[in-house]
């Protein structure tokens, strides 16, 4: 990585000028690591900076130290897929960079839902032996409004125009990766270039409670003890491979069944959504509830 205050002289002229900024649980990781494949697209040293929203407009020449400096690159990227959740942060960016190119995956609502339900479990925030039911009953505010897009995207789309800000779905990405990758290339007007390998594959999959109690027991605590280490791990291929390794002995995660109450709760609490995304002609995402083929490898 460049000195800082090398980056800050290269930077001077020029600015991050591609963001993706959601969804989370929406196969964001498995787009960043496609973009960084692409030869005129500099994506930043790592996976969620959080700049926006937290930093800005402070330590700038620091979130500019992520990125490697090069004038043959066409697009400078970061992905931190909570952007979203913020409207000032759409702001921020506008005032930042106003020719900014903005790239959203969303997914069903209540598939996306789940997803960071038993990913939260992984992460030891939820209970392993917290059902649906009973989260539901509880505090829940953070991980439904997630999903609540109508509430968030409408300060990007008042913002950025049409041609800047690129909207589609997961289900549609899995049911046709390639037709997706060569709709993002069309969108970032970048040489085109056939979808990296793996073509398919989750770059941040939530597993199954086997997985999840070893992630706890061992990734966990040196995430919270030395996250610089743990930052280190990320970048490792070999932690990749033992990672994808153990998540194929141990399994994905799978949802439990459930009841036609509760399904029927989050179809009524989502409805707003499905109507908004309806509006937004998104494909991939029908009313009501899961899809058919819904699988936890994103």
């Amino acid at each position: 990585m460049p000195p800082v205050n090398i980056v800050s002289n290269l930077l001077k002229n020029s600015r991050v000028n591609l963001f993706v900024v959601g969804v989370n649980k929406s196969g964001t990781s498995w787009l960043y690591h496609l973009l960084k494949e692409h030869p005129q697209i500099n994506m930043s040293d790592r996976k969620e900076l959080y700049y926006f929203g937290q930093e800005y407009p402070d330590a700038i020449d620091e979130y500019h130290s992520h990125f490697d400096i090069n004038h043959k690159y066409l697009y400078f990227g970061e992905a931190t897929p909570i952007y979203y959740r913020d409207p000032e942060i759409a702001d921020q960016i506008k005032e930042y960079n106003p020719s900014a190119k903005l790239i959203v995956i969303v997914r069903d609502p209540i598939d996306r839902f789940l997803s960071q339900f038993y990913f939260q479990k992984q992460i030891g925030k939820i209970l392993e032996k917290t059902t649906v039911e009973q989260f539901l009953a509880g505090d829940t505010r953070v991980l439904l409004s997630d999903s609540h897009y109508e509430n968030t995207m409408p300060s990007f789309s008042r913002l950025f125009d049409s041609d800047q800000l690129f909207v589609n779905s997961l289900e549609a990405a899995k049911a046709d990766p390639e037709a997706f990758w060569q709709n993002v290339i069309e969108f970032l007007e970048v040489e085109s270039i056939p979808l990296p390998l793996p073509r398919d594959r989750s770059e941040n999959p939530t597993g199954s409670k086997w997985f999840r109690r070893i992630y706890r027991a061992t990734i966990q605590p040196i995430k919270q003890r030395n996250y610089s280490l743990y930052e280190s791990m990320l970048k490792s291929q070999a932690v990749r491979r033992a990672k994808l390794g153990l998540l194929k002995l141990t399994g994905l995660a799978k949802k439990e069944e459930l009841s036609p109450v509760i399904m029927q709760r989050l179809v009524e609490e989502f409805e707003p959504t499905y109507e908004y995304l309806k509006l937004l002609n998104i494909s991939g995402i029908s009313h009501p509830g899961l899809n058919a083929d819904e699988d936890k490898d994103f």
